[in-house]
């Protein structure tokens, strides 16, 4: 099991100097609670659109996603062109299929039942609209191993609620890190939000 993730300081800081307030068009509470902690003014607008882009490539599922969540706030009456604003898209790859956010209880189950003592890919799309500069887009991938689960594990972790509305089923950054034996890469990006990836988009 990791130890439970925390933001560098030094990622904090320069984060809030590039980006004091941001719109955050996505209804992640997720999202919005891991800005917020870092000291962001952070103005949600959710976007609603049917998350279906046609592809197949992981990487481009997930950018492709992240720029129509923008591109609909951009063209809504809540656009502010003097605020930056972002979107982002997060799915798991595992065993070639990508997977997102569980339907049920009993899905959830199934999908964590699976990842035991296995790896997968977490990738996230990042679209930002940056005021007198345009509109960019990356995306972050993270490669995460989980432990051996028991049964009694699985069913634990399903009480807690924690899969609802998680692509994967699971939140690191809550109870979901004693799930996991390893992370390469940002630990943020499994939440959803890869700060370094935002970091340097803001910045360059």
């Amino acid at each position: 099991m990791i130890e439970k993730p925390i933001v560098e300081s030094y990622l904090i800081k320069a984060l809030k100097k590039a980006c004091p307030t941001i719109i955050l068009a996505s209804a992640s509470d997720n999202r919005k609670q891991l800005l917020t902690d870092m000291g962001i003014n952070v103005i949600q607008r959710p976007q609603d659109i049917n998350e279906l882009c046609g592809l197949t490539e992981p990487k481009e599922v997930v950018i492709t996603l992240s720029k129509q969540k923008l591109d609909s706030y951009l063209k809504s009456d809540e656009f502010i062109p003097t605020l930056p604003a972002i979107s982002l898209d997060t799915l798991v790859l595992f065993n070639s299929t990508l997977i997102g956010k569980p339907h049920s209880r009993e899905d959830a189950k199934a999908i964590l039942s699976s990842f035991s003592d296995k790896e997968q890919e977490v990738l996230t799309g990042l679209s930002a609209y940056l005021p007198n500069k345009g509109i960019f887009s990356t995306y972050d991938v993270s490669k995460v191993v989980f432990e051996a689960l028991t049964e009694d594990v699985i069913e634990w972790y399903l009480n807690t609620g924690e899969y609802i509305g998680a692509a994967g089923g699971y939140r690191i950054q809550k109870s979901g890190y004693k799930l996991v034996k390893s992370i390469e890469g940002s630990w943020t990006n499994v939440i959803g939000c890869p700060v370094e990836a935002l970091l340097k988009l803001l910045t360059n």
